[in-house]
């Protein structure tokens, strides 16, 4: 697991978690760390990685965030979760009274008793290269899918980082859901080529709050200062709920 801690002023703010989506690492963070309030905290999830032979499933995403979770535990704490993070992000988040709030960015959102795969109908994306014998996926065509509104130096960049995905992590029905239990904020990305933002609509319902960026599936590379502002009032927003408990 990887942490990376960054400070502004700790006492004005919750705590942060970012949590990275399918195929990608901490890294994608990076451009939007320094933009945002307090302490920010991100985690390497095992589903995805360079050693198809050592990807983690569902369970091992859920225990990875729950361990990250416990650095600031006693710091209230908002986790921002982006796409294929959202299920492993719902589970891994009950039970944990500092957390008071998540943001859910362009992200899968289930329910109890769902799977990630429940999520979506039809057959994989034309731009999956499915592994199937060997559990795990890889992307054809992340320029155009992740980062097609993302400056091309730094897109391609990201291209050559991202990993292989375990095809097991969807498979794991949630046996708890965080936004039965606290408050969300959805995020839809109304440009990405990942998720329909029709289909990110319907999952943000589950939401108290939502929220649209312009943008494409990344907008923490494509326009992490925005992103950062909608972060920074709805923690603001979700500090505030819990001192009216």
């Amino acid at each position: 697991m990887t942490m990376s801690p960054t400070r502004s002023d700790p006492a004005a703010s919750p705590d942060l978690l970012l949590v990275h989506g399918a195929w990608h690492g901490p890294w994608a963070w990076d451009l939007l760390l320094p933009k945002l309030p307090g302490t920010v905290r991100t985690v390497a999830l095992p589903s995805s990685g360079t050693d198809p032979r050592a990807l983690g499933g569902f369970a091992d995403d859920v225990e990875a965030i729950r361990t990250a979770l416990a650095k600031s535990a006693d710091r209230p704490t908002v986790v921002v979760t982006h796409s294929g993070s959202g299920p492993a992000t719902t589970q891994a988040v009950c039970g944990q009274p500092h957390v008071v709030g998540v943001v859910y960015v362009a992200a899968f959102v289930a329910d109890v008793g769902q799977r990630m795969s429940d999520l979506f109908s039809g057959p994989p994306p034309a731009w999956w290269d499915l592994h199937p014998e060997e559990e795990y996926v890889d992307v054809l065509t992340p320029l155009s899918v992740f980062y097609n509104d993302v400056p091309t130096d730094i897109a391609e960049s990201c291209a050559a980082r991202l990993t292989h995905q375990s095809l097991s992590g969807g498979q794991a029905p949630l046996t708890d859901a965080a936004w039965r239990h606290m408050p969300t904020t959805y995020i839809v990305c109304d440009e990405d080529r990942t998720i329909p933002p029709s289909v990110q609509e319907q999952m943000a319902e589950h939401a108290v709050r939502v929220h649209h960026l312009p943008s494409g599936h990344s907008p923490f590379l494509s326009m992490p200062g925005e992103l950062a502002a909608v972060i920074s009032r709805e923690s603001d927003e979700f500090m505030r709920a819990r001192g009216s408990d």
